[in-house]
């Protein structure tokens, strides 16, 4: 009899309509992959930078049409929102007053790295949320 071999869980990808309701639903779901992939203690940064980049389709794209994806990686996690818009997100610096405008301010704080690649039928913002210990010395 040949060996089991247990290969990791596969990336998530979903698509979805981004609207207030399907944000409470995609941070559950983020939230049990990342316990899935044993990556718990990345669990609340990477579950806001998914609700801010699937509130920034909501708000600031022609079409709420979109597709999230979680790709486990070897020192944490990265996750792509895809719309079909072409424009980047711009980065503002809000007031101090204003209730809004600090979504890419507040992923690229909790991000070791994000960014934007731009297709041809819009783009895919993507963040790196990374664990603390390095794999190579994880117990």
């Amino acid at each position: 009899m040949a060996p089991t071999i247990e290969l990791d869980p596969p990336d998530y990808r979903q698509d979805l309509v981004a609207r207030p309701e399907t944000l409470a639903i995609m941070r559950r779901i983020v939230s049990a992959h990342l316990d899935l992939w044993d990556l718990r203690e990345l669990s609340d940064s990477a579950t806001l930078c998914a609700h801010e980049l699937l509130t920034n389709v909501m708000r600031h794209t022609g079409s709420p049409l979109c597709t999230i994806t979680l790709r486990r990686r070897p020192d944490g996690v990265r996750v792509t929102v895809s719309d079909s818009d072409t424009a980047p997100p711009e980065r503002r610096d809000p007031e101090w007053s204003e209730e809004s405008g600090r979504g890419v301010q507040l992923i690229a704080a909790l991000a070791a790295r994000c960014g934007t690649v731009t297709r041809r039928d819009g783009k895919d913002v993507w963040a790196d949320i990374r664990t603390t210990t390095s794999p190579a010395y994880a117990t």
